[in-house]
């Protein structure tokens, strides 16, 4: 017999829906005398399973860092880099976490994310800010398009600003950059893999040189053929069936991808 979950309740909500069902099925047995055995035998199944998840209890999440909330990476160095996934966290971004000793980058290109290299008490090294570059291109509009090659920009907090030109406005998720900017011919590779930490399994998607710094069982990311849903599902049996099993969300997986089709293949340092 199968039993039903409703993913959107707690294991609790689950069990209590068939304790609910079962109380049901016993005044079904007191009033009728048809299908009787067929009505008992669904009573018991119904009553086994509610005990099961009761004795599971609530499902337990890993707490996340605020920063998840946003694409994010770490640089090979360590650095985190954030970037926006629409225009109000672009927005937020921009207002909230762009620090004076932060560092701005943006890929060339329309659909592109606002990308910030949190700097915090270190000093970059030149790898970190081509790390970020990359970063900001791997999440732009390019490469959901095929394409290989973007130009990104870094400019200082100061330089990025919501006051626009006269007689103009700036929509939400819009800035302005005056100033000089430096600029960066990025590598494209995308990586996705699994990073441990206190509570389980955290995911981690980026460019193919920091994932595979930080992360376990790393895949290669292509523009590809393969939906979002697809290669998130292939990934996430590949890690269940591991000698030792990783267990994350699926959800959590489809959003750590960028915009667009792909192909994979497991990345080797080699």
């Amino acid at each position: 017999m199968k039993i039903i979950l409703d993913t959107r309740k707690s294991a609790q909500e689950n069990a209590q829906s068939f304790f609910n069902e079962a109380k049901k099925l016993r005044e079904k047995v007191k009033g009728t005398g048809a299908g009787m055995r067929e009505v008992k035998k669904k009573l018991e199944e119904l009553e086994k399973q509610a005990v099961s998840m009761k004795k599971k209890g609530p499902e337990v999440r890993r707490p996340k860092e605020w920063f998840e909330k946003f694409r994010w990476c770490f640089t090979q160095n360590g650095l985190l880099v954030i970037g926006g996934r629409d225009a109000h966290s672009n927005e937020s971004i921009v207002k909230h976490y762009l620090d004076k000793q932060d560092w701005y980058f943006h890929a060339d290109t329309h659909g592109a994310p606002h990308c910030v290299l949190k700097v915090e008490k270190k000093t970059p090294e030149k790898g970190d800010f081509e790390d970020a570059a990359s970063f900001a291109g791997v999440f732009s509009s390019v490469w959901k398009k095929g394409l290989f090659s973007v130009r990104v920009y870094k400019v200082s907090p100061s330089q990025v600003s919501k006051k626009a030109p006269s007689g103009e406005s700036l929509g939400k998720g819009a800035f302005m950059i005056y100033g000089e900017r430096e600029w960066f011919d990025p590598s494209l590779r995308l990586g996705w893999g699994v990073q441990e930490v206190k509570d389980g399994f955290r995911i981690i998607c980026g460019p193919l040189s920091c994932v595979s710094v930080h992360a376990q069982h790393v895949m290669e990311i292509a523009p590809g053929e393969k939906s979002k849903s697809d290669i998130a599902k292939f990934y996430a049996r590949f890690l269940s069936r591991l000698p030792i099993p990783v267990s994350v969300s699926l959800d959590e997986l489809i959003a750590s991808l960028p915009p667009g089709e792909f192909s994979f293949k497991p990345h080797s340092s080699k």
